[in-house]
């Protein structure tokens, strides 16, 4: 498993976090669906690689002692063939209660191995468990730093449990104070305390194409059908009837993914007998209308508790049921068995009231949201995801938003910036001048570079010399003398760097040739320590620029659905000026916008602010991330990419401004860079009449004491005013009382 671009980005936010004489406490949110076990695992693997002169120990704590721990250790298992590091082992530790071992004679202790991945369920630890009661976790604890090794402390859905004192408070007092470094895995950072630093990773970036090089760990367009006056015998009906539709689309990509309906049900209540039997009639209709439809069935309550309508019954497994070409279509299960377990191929949620008094959560939605298109590429048929329910809706943990611009608006126009010359460019990056200066270039440092690689492939080329780090000048490194894993590096390298590679890669052979030297020992070289040196070659050698062109057109999608978590941060809309009317018909979510970050809530509510208090905007809205409002640009290799403006306003004297929000410290501040060269581009290069002074562009930067510091690019010809010497509340009362 390998990571994407972004989550590559992430984990080595969190690596940079590491101090090795200081403690670190460290807040990572990231969706359900994200990957996080993966990262996880990669953050352990590259700890390790990185710091070879520190001795680590791992502790890895759920919420649960059961199917969440074990799921954990097997998917850190699996991981391991593919990670930079892989020699540690993993080992999940179950503590049974006290009361089973009463009459046993000792208890084995737990002995701190270096290196090692301990997990943990929560429940492991409190009153009546070994662990606890007998001092085992403790004795452990002491005995790791005696041994001189530093504990780093993951705790998995960290915001569980944690808003009063439990049982395992102890536990967790204890890894906390005896950690170098704690990660905690969590839906609800609390970003008032500012001893702690932040990792947040927002389900827009996850599906943004040019944040994570086209890949969509996410499905990302909702279905729904939310009822609670439906019998459950109407839901089950309408859904099959619609998933038999999606096994014909699927089937018709050819593309070996058997797609899947989840239906969620609760534990049975064997105490209150007329709810048992109603749970178990219900149970009993819904396998009876699965087979009146032909529908592969299993039902999954625990490996203890299996059945299915096919001749193995009980003979499977949650693996084989996984997998993307099995034949079943339905899964029955509940939620606590099988937290933990991941099946991409699940596009439908089923919850029935009469067998599921559950609330929907983003737990059990984001096991239909994993994307399983191969290369976790787009396609418009596994992009969708499907939720049918007839539970109460009132207290659940998801928000159903519908948006539709409102028909007062429905004819405005806003701006869009689009390169015209695409073509031209794309055939200008592997030009004859780029072709010779790259040439030249790789001739004249030959002897640099034979040296470089003889610096790197060490004992007669047999060893590869790894850096892992650089500091103080000092650089920290690893070698590499298994020839398969440094092929897998190298083929990591060349994803990661594709189109600079198919560029350069035909240029290569004559020096290659001439010097009898491997391909990758020169391409390694190349990517690793001089892309820099490659991109400036690039740059300088583009035989032509952008035209950029504006095209006015009215806001499309008129109508948008998204499905957000409770704990999604929103803000009330104004229902005068904003674009779109959200949820109109629902009291509890109306007129309210969902947004993504800290950052966006502080630009939103400066916008409103201004709105409420001043008559100059004329519309204004959170831009959704597929809409065709965007501004065309390109990167480093001369790939043309768009950027989605976060907030779009027009003001009622006919000037736009578009506002791009980031925060500080900024996810991506490569792409933000190359956001401010275009940006400059647009304006600096404008062709007179082409771009009109009414379009004004802002990056609001915010930093963690809540302050906007602002960048504007505009046209300086038509705006004599200074508007960089303006803050956010400004800049938006200058627009506004501008006459043009």
């Amino acid at each position: 498993m390998e990571l994407t671009s972004l989550q590559q980005k992430t984990v080595q936010q969190i690596l940079d976090l590491y101090q090795p004489s200081q403690k670190v406490v460290c807040e990572f949110k990231a969706p359900t669906g994200s990957g996080k076990t993966l990262m996880a695992s990669y953050f352990i693997s590259s700890i390790i690689e990185r710091n070879p002169n520190d001795q680590f120990i791992f502790v890895v704590a759920t919420p649960s002692s059961s199917s969440l721990p074990y799921f954990f250790e097997q998917k850190l298992n699996k991981y391991k063939t593919d990670l930079p590091y892989s020699k540690f082992e993993v080992e999940y530790i179950q503590s049974p209660s006290t009361a089973k071992t009463e009459k046993t004679e000792s208890i084995n202790k737990i002995i701190p191995e270096q290196n090692k991945v301990y997990i943990f369920g929560k429940s492991s630890f409190g009153k009546g468990r070994i662990l606890s009661e007998y001092g085992i976790i403790t004795d452990f604890v002491i005995c790791a730093k005696d041994k001189g090794l530093k504990l780093i402390y993951i705790r998995d859905e960290a915001h569980i449990g944690g808003e009063k004192p439990n049982k395992d408070e102890d536990f967790e007092n204890l890894m906390n104070n005896n950690a170098t470094f704690v990660l905690k895995m969590t839906a609800t950072p609390d970003y008032r305390n500012p001893f702690t630093q932040k990792v947040i990773l927002k389900e827009s970036d996850l599906n943004n194409r040019l944040l994570n090089e086209d890949k969509y760990l996410l499905k990302t367009t909702p279905q729904s059908l939310l009822n609670k006056s439906l019998q459950d015998t109407e839901v089950l009906e309408d859904a099959i009837k619609h998933f038999q539709q999606i096994k014909k689309e699927y089937a018709n990509l050819n593309i070996g993914i058997h797609p899947a309906m989840l239906i969620q049900v609760d534990n049975d209540a064997p105490k209150d007998k007329i709810k048992s039997l109603a749970f178990h009639e219900g149970i009993a209709n819904i396998k009876k209308t699965l087979d009146c439809h032909n529908i592969a069935w299993i039902q999954y309550f625990g490996n203890n508790d299996k059945d299915s309508n096919r001749v193995y019954k009980n003979k499977f497994t949650l693996d084989e049921i996984t997998e993307n070409n099995n034949d079943i279509d339905a899964i029955i299960f509940k939620i606590g068995p099988s937290t933990g377990w991941d099946i991409p191929r699940a596009c439908m949620l089923i919850q029935l009231r009469n067998v599921s008094s559950t609330n929907l959560n983003i737990q059990t939605l984001g096991r239909i949201k994993r994307n399983p298109y191969p290369n976790l590429e787009y396609n418009d048929v596994t992009s969708k995801y499907y939720i049918y329910s007839n539970t109460q809706t009132e207290n659940d943990e998801i928000n159903e938003y519908h948006y539709k611009v409102r028909e007062k608006f429905s004819n405005e126009t806003f701006l869009s910036i689009d390169i015209e010359n695409k073509g031209e460019i794309k055939n200008s990056k592997s030009n004859e001048q780029f072709t010779k200066k790259f040439t030249d270039w790789l001739n004249e440092s030959e002897n640099p570079f034979l040296q470089e690689i003889k610096r790197i492939f060490i004992n007669d080329y047999k060893t590869y010399k790894k850096v892992l780090s650089t500091a103080n000048g000092n650089q920290i490194y690893t070698t590499i003398t298994n020839p398969f894993i440094f092929l897998r590096d190298y083929k990591r390298l060349i994803t990661a760097n594709k189109q600079l590679f198919d560029l350069i890669n035909p240029l290569a052979n004559t020096f290659l040739k001439k010097n009898h030297i491997l391909k990758e020992f020169l391409m390694t070289v190349l990517l690793e320590k001089h892309k820099k040196d490659i991109l400036n070659i690039i740059s300088k050698t583009r035989t032509c620029k952008p035209r950029y062109k504006i095209l006015e057109k009215p806001y499309d999608p008129q109508s948008y659905q998204e499905i957000y978590t409770h704990n999604q941060k929103k803000r009330e809309i104004t229902k005068k000026q904003y674009l779109f009317s959200i949820n109109e018909e629902d009291k509890l979510n109306g007129n309210q916008q969902p947004l993504d970050s800290t950052p966006e809530m502080l630009a939103f509510q400066t916008i409103k602010d201004y709105t409420e208090n001043e008559d100059g905007i004329k519309l204004w809205a959170k831009n959704l991330a597929f809409s065709n409002i965007f501004g065309e640009y390109l990167d480093d290799t001369l790939n043309v990419k768009k950027s989605y403006f976060d907030f779009i306003l027009k003001f009622i004297n006919g000037i736009y401004l578009y506002i791009e929000v980031k925060g500080i410290p900024d996810i991506n501040a490569e792409k933000t860079e190359l956001l401010k060269k275009a940006y400059e581009d647009y304006f600096k290069n404008r062709i007179d009449d082409l771009f009109p002074s009414n379009l004004v562009i802002a990056i609001w930067e915010v930093g963690q004491d809540n302050t906007i510091h602002s960048t504007v690019y505009y046209d300086s010809q038509g705006i004599k005013e200074d508007l960089n010497k303006l803050t956010a509340d400004e800049l938006l009362n200058k627009l506004g009382s501008m006459k043009i």
